[in-house]
């Protein structure tokens, strides 16, 4: 039995591998058996082969079915946030439309006959409001109002049967604050008559004969104007010359205006009674602006120029370096663009101008030049830059930027009366070009002749005579010599006024009183504490008096607080040489020609100061470039006797 067993398939696993193996086997049976297992193998093989494809090709189905389904998903979700963005958008702009929307008129038959529809009415007050906008002339960007128009004002014609935006117009009505301009139009005894209503506020009538129909109209288009955009409007009737009314607008807008409203309001009143002549009014009104909104760069900018006009030296840096800080914040965005690109080298330039850095306020000039002309830019750039050249000792590129602001444009008081920002707060071009190679006899006559002009007299130019005029003419005076006159003149000036205070200083230092003039240097420092020139002006009558390292000590603190001004450098470097420390005055030389290149007395100096150091090749080659450039009559002739002596 055992060996029967043997025999059998179940025990033939050794002959069947045996088989698989290539062994022949004897066993026809197990040879049969052998034969049908391969052919299911191989029918097995190729059903896993076709099922394996069909596999493949269903995970590929569900594969593309997957990232279908997922793109479907995206797409779905796309579309619900979209809509979710639309909606949320269109509700925060409805609930922020301040727009004015004007509806049809109502106007009786006859007249809709005669083509004077309530449309028709409602087009001429559209038209008429549109016009007046464009010819307001504002930096204030229209989005910061609180009921703005332009592209905001709206006609809606009744009756038409279209219905645009029903869903946002009913957001806009449940959440938003547009006002309707609404009216009637009717006869009357004397002809017709005109009423406008904003919202639910009181109607307001106005009336004439059949033929002056566009005269009510723009009557009526003005006092929507007014009581719409109160501002905008004040401008509008500042800019047609209706001073007196714009006056009153502004003076209302900023007692009885809205919160935003009221420091725009003051700021203009300010600005308006400066050009009256009022300057504690105009100061007083900046100032409450400044308060109001201190975070709007514009404001400090015109109390800049409003304390400028007090003779508020310290004040006017003060107020520009936070106007340019502010320029770049986020409530300079109230401001149109073109301005604030405009406003930030004019601030800029106002800033170097004070701290003496006259090459950087002239390139400052020169930028506000190059873009687009705002408050009359174009024709102030030459002129500042011949006074900053000048004031820079380059007297010959002063008279040529100076020639190159045109034959119209050379009188710088007619300048002043177009509303040029503090050309009047410096010394003027050709005053200035007098200065700086102490021509004082011209500079003498051209201020007299200031004084004596009749624009002198207007409102705009009467409150610089006494911060401006007078200080330069008492200080000219007393460089000739005519002392009574001088102490007259500046003896009437501000104890508040900063460069009034340095000519006090000034004159009595012309007239050899060390100590009246110390006094008023230390007032005038006291007064303007980051302001270099008092400092230079002390220095330099210490250093006339032979008291060389007190007027070094006031040198330093000048070259401290306007790094850039080159006259304490240089008057620190003749300092030096009275030392005998030629050699440190080189330094100091040298680093005033970074600032002063065109400075005649400097390289005169300069050369001085190279001979004593035995250098005699570069101190030729200094006093030859002082020989081209222009020199007091004093300068000219140390420079002969200089250059005689040494060949």
């Amino acid at each position: 039995m055992a060996e029967h067993d043997s025999q059998s398939p179940r025990a033939s696993g050794g002959e069947l591998l045996a088989s698989a193996l290539g062994a022949l086997s004897n066993n026809r049976r197990i040879d049969e058996l052998l034969d049908g297992q391969i052919a299911l193998n191989r029918l097995q093989i190729e059903d896993i082969k076709r099922e394996d494809k069909v596999r493949h090709w269903s995970l590929r189905v569900h594969h593309v079915s997957d990232v279908m389904k997922l793109a479907f998903e995206f797409a779905a979700a796309f579309i619900v946030l979209a809509a979710a963005m639309f909606l949320g958008g269109a509700i925060w702009t409805a609930a922020h439309d301040n727009s004015l929307v004007i509806d049809a008129f109502d106007a009786p038959p006859d007249l809709a006959a005669r083509g004077l529809t309530g449309n028709v009415i409602a087009g001429r007050i559209d038209d008429r409001l549109s016009a007046m906008e464009q010819q307001t002339d504002s930096i204030r960007v229209a989005g910061t109002y609180r009921q703005s128009w332009g592209d905001d004002i709206k006609v809606e014609i009744s009756d038409t049967g279209i219905s645009i935006g029903e869903l946002y117009r009913y957001l806009v009505s449940w959440l938003g604050n547009e006002k309707h301009i609404t009216g009637a139009i009717w006869h009357t005894a004397r002809g017709i008559a005109l009423s406008t209503r904003v919202g639910d506020d009181p109607a307001f009538a106005f009336d004439g004969t059949d033929t002056s129909i566009d005269a009510v109209v723009m009557t009526a288009a003005e006092h929507l104007y007014a009581e719409t955009q109160p501002y905008r409007y004040a401008i509008y009737l500042n800019e047609h010359d209706r001073n007196d009314d714009s006056l009153a607008a502004f003076r209302a807008l900023a007692l009885r205006g809205s919160a935003g409203e009221r420091p725009w309001a003051y700021t203009m009143w300010g600005q308006m009674l400066l050009d009256f002549g009022d300057v504690r009014g105009g100061l007083e009104k900046s100032r409450r602006a400044a308060e109001l909104e201190p975070d709007l760069p514009n404001i400090w900018f015109n109390l800049a120029d409003a304390e400028a006009t007090s003779g508020h030296d310290e004040a006017r840096l003060g107020d520009n370096r936070r106007a340019l800080k502010l320029y770049s914040g986020a409530a300079a965005r109230q401001l149109a663009a073109y301005a604030v690109a405009a406003q930030i080298p004019n601030t800029a330039r106002e800033i170097s101008e004070t701290l003496g850095d006259y090459q950087a306020a002239a390139s400052q000039a020169r930028e506000s030049e190059a873009l687009a002309d705002y408050n009359n830019s174009h024709i102030a750039a030459p002129l500042l830059v011949s006074e900053y050249l000048a004031s820079d000792h380059d007297v010959a590129g002063a008279r040529r930027a100076h020639a190159d602001s045109g034959p119209g444009e050379r009188d710088a008081l007619k300048i002043i009366t177009v509303g040029i920002s503090n050309v009047e707060m410096m010394p003027l071009p050709v005053l200035a070009q007098a200065v700086a190679p102490d021509n004082w006899e011209f500079a003498a006559l051209d201020l007299e002749a200031m004084e004596r002009s009749p624009i002198a007299e207007t409102p705009m130019m009467r409150p610089f005579g006494p911060v401006l005029i007078l200080p330069w003419l008492a200080y000219a005076d007393a460089k000739l010599g005519r002392f009574g006159n001088a102490h007259r003149l500046i003896d009437s000036t501000a104890p508040d006024c900063y460069l009034c205070l340095r000519m006090r200083g000034n004159v009595d230092a012309a007239q050899a009183n060390p100590n009246g003039a110390a006094y008023w240097f230390a007032r005038a420092i006291a007064a303007a504490p980051s302001i270099p020139f008092a400092y230079a002006d002390w220095g330099a009558m210490l250093m006339r008096a032979g008291q060389y390292d007190a007027a070094i000590s006031k040198f330093a603190l000048a070259n401290k607080k306007g790094p850039h001004f080159a006259d304490p450098l240089e008057l620190w470097g003749e300092a030096l040489m009275q030392k005998n420390r030629s050699d440190l005055a080189l330094v100091k030389f040298e680093e005033a020609d970074q600032y002063a290149p065109n400075w005649g007395r400097l390289h005169l100096e300069w050369g001085n100061a190279l001979l004593y150091a035995n250098n005699r090749k570069e101190a030729n080659k200094q006093l030859e470039i002082a020989s081209h450039l222009d020199l007091s009559p004093a300068d000219s002739a140390a420079l002969a006797r200089r250059r005689a002596a040494h060949g």
